[in-house]
């Protein structure tokens, strides 16, 4: 069915739901369906539920104007409904968590005797368990991921558009109904955004959650069979909300804490904590969910060798932001410290509080999928002729890379502190592990057969990834610091090479008391030029409406002012309103001993 044909029912979807959202709120409150603050969960306000009206109504409105469906996709939005229902009554009388996920599985059972799933092993009894498990894990998976203004909606349009991509010329009406999924999810994200004023409740998020996890399994029909092909596709397009449940279970369960109750632990609320403001903590997951949903359509489009390359990229990426955000403490200190002394086995110990093993355990698997990402860049079609040479030289290529980076001395830096001095090391280390290889094989095999262009590009491509990992991990840090709105907003006087390093150290150790804003500094020169991402607005006479129209509350001199330079600061910042302290750097010496 061509995509012009969809184009109405997508855009009616989008206007019922947005237009039936109007409608509920009012009525959700009449009806004391109403999302109430409390101290496990995200919202400080309260705020109507029942947004999954919204978006089954715009589905719905927008399949039946469109003409008749096909027997199985009229039984998956049947099954949608029957879970809707559920979680509408959940929206009313807060059903117990066993009580919930009970009726799940009913619903999940029914769901598979009526409706033809794909064929994941050669017994139809555990393909019906699969099939069952898949199903109430995912819908829980988008229910958990309904925990912050715009979230959920977001990643299920995306995942839907990246759906209706995948599916192939002979499930139009499976792409249709993605599409208008993702119409009624958008519609109802108008309500939604930050600051939300209407949520979908549990009856939008377990309606989304079933219908995205039926047309995930039907998206895997397009691929060989057996189960990991049949899978692939579907984990793939959702590959967000799984990594937020796992990631959740895993902290939770380490913390002692029951992983059915809810919590301000998610993903999104930890990058919030990180310093992200909501809406940039959403978007960066939108992100996320959207470089998922391009690798998914590029795998049900047989393109699994750079997909795959694709899906390890951003696996890897999770794996790198998880890491990151378990180290934000947002279980209190008590909980926290308790996490840390837990130890279930000493391999999970020495997996999640030893660095050198977990920066081992990545690079192994770095320095293999850029090995295998040489492979598919230099050969491509012919990639099956090589695959032999791949497979014997990956262990040799290794363990020479593991043993170069070693001896670079690339394992004596800390992440956290990553800066240009240590690119020497990185490059000592690459050259290391990327040329004892070749001769490795040559002493082994002749390096008969083996292309030396593979060698540049394995190096070339492992340099990329392994500095995108140490960076990524620090400048996650620095972009919530940047753009964090928790602190005073401050001004830094003085753009200089101290106004620097107070701006570096502030980001670098996590300081929430200050919000740096930009520079101010009396050179004319420097005004509109940027450090760190920030600019330097000016200063001199213009410095009374720099401080007005910035909002600064304080202004943190970095530099040795003049007596008239200093006078003239305090007098401004003093009929602003605005504070003044010093940056100091200096030693003070705890024990003195004279020359002799």
């Amino acid at each position: 069915m061509p995509w012009s044909n969809l184009i109405p029912s997508f855009v009616l979807a989008l206007v019922t739901a947005y237009a039936v959202g109007w409608l509920v709120r009012p009525l959700a409150r009449w009806l004391g369906a109403v999302s109430a603050p409390s101290a496990d969960r995200w919202g400080a306000r309260s705020v109507p539920l029942l947004g999954g009206v919204a978006i089954w109504t715009g589905t719905l409105a927008a399949l039946a104007l469109g003409g008749a469906m096909p027997r199985e996709i009229g039984l998956a939005v049947a099954a949608g409904s029957a879970m809707f229902l559920l979680g509408l009554i959940d929206d009313f009388v807060h059903l117990k968590p066993m009580t919930k996920l009970i009726w799940q599985v009913v619903a999940a059972c029914a769901m598979v005797i009526v409706i033809p799933l794909p064929a994941m092993t050669g017994s139809p009894a555990a393909n019906a368990l699969l099939s069952i498990a898949w199903i109430v894990a995912i819908t829980n998976a988008i229910n958990l991921l309904d925990n912050m203004d715009g979230l959920c909606a977001g990643v299920g349009a995306i995942a839907a558009i990246a759906l209706a991509l995948s599916l192939g010329p002979d499930q139009a009406a499976a792409g249709r109904l993605a599409l208008v999924l993702a119409g009624a999810s958008l519609g109802f994200l108008l309500h939604n955004r930050h600051p939300a004023s209407l949520f979908m409740g549990d009856s939008g998020s377990l309606f989304l959650g079933t219908v995205l996890a039926l047309l995930a399994l039907g998206a895997g029909r397009t691929q060989t069979t057996g189960l990991l092909s049949a899978m692939a596709v579907p984990v793939v397009l959702l590959l967000i909300p799984i990594f937020d449940t796992l990631f959740v279970t895993v902290l939770r369960k380490l913390s002692a804490r029951p992983a059915s109750t809810g919590g301000r632990d998610h993903t999104s609320h930890r990058l919030v904590a990180l310093g992200f403001s909501e809406p940039r903590a959403v978007v960066l997951l939108w992100g996320l969910a959207a470089s998922a949903g391009a690798a998914a359509v590029l795998l049900s489009r047989a393109h699994v060798r750079e997909a795959s390359v694709a899906t390890a990229v951003l696996v890897v990426g999770l794996v790198v932001l998880g890491v990151r955000l378990a180290r934000v403490n947002v279980y209190g200190d008590e909980a926290f410290s308790a996490l840390r002394d837990t130890a279930i086995t000493p391999l999970l110990t020495d997996l999640t509080y030893k660095r050198r093993v977990f920066e081992v355990l990545l690079d192994s698997g770095l320095i293999c999928l850029a090995y295998y990402a040489a492979y598919v860049v230099r050969f491509d079609d012919q990639f099956g002729l090589y695959y032999g040479l791949l497979v014997q030289s990956l262990p040799v290529v290794l363990a020479c890379g593991l043993a170069g980076l070693y001896i670079g001395g690339v394992y004596r830096g800390i992440w956290r502190y990553i800066s240009l001095e240590d690119l020497p090391t990185y490059v000592r280390g690459l050259l290391i592990g990327g040329l004892t290889p070749v001769f490795v094989l040559v002493y082994l095999y002749r390096f008969e057969g083996y292309p030396r262009s593979v060698f540049v590009l394995h190096t070339l491509l492992l340099g990329a990834l392994m500095l995108g990992s140490r960076i990524g991990f620090r400048a996650l840090g620095d972009l919530a610091s940047r753009h964090g709105t928790e602190g005073l907003p401050a001004l830094v006087y003085g753009a200089g090479d101290r106004g620097a390093m107070l701006v570096r150290e502030l980001r670098t150790y996590g300081r929430q008391d200050y919000r740096v804003l930009g520079f101010v500094d009396d050179d004319p020169s420097k005004a509109n030029r940027g450090i760190h991402g920030l600019r330097v607005l000016g200063g001199g006479v213009a410095l009374p409406a720099i401080l007005t129209k910035s909002g600064a509350r304080t202004v943190i001199v970095s530099t040795t002012l003049t007596p008239a330079s200093q006078a003239a600061l305090v007098a401004a910042c003093r009929e602003a309103g605005v504070s003044v302290v010093q940056f100091e750097f200096r030693l003070d010496p705890l024990v003195e001993i004279s020359s002799p």
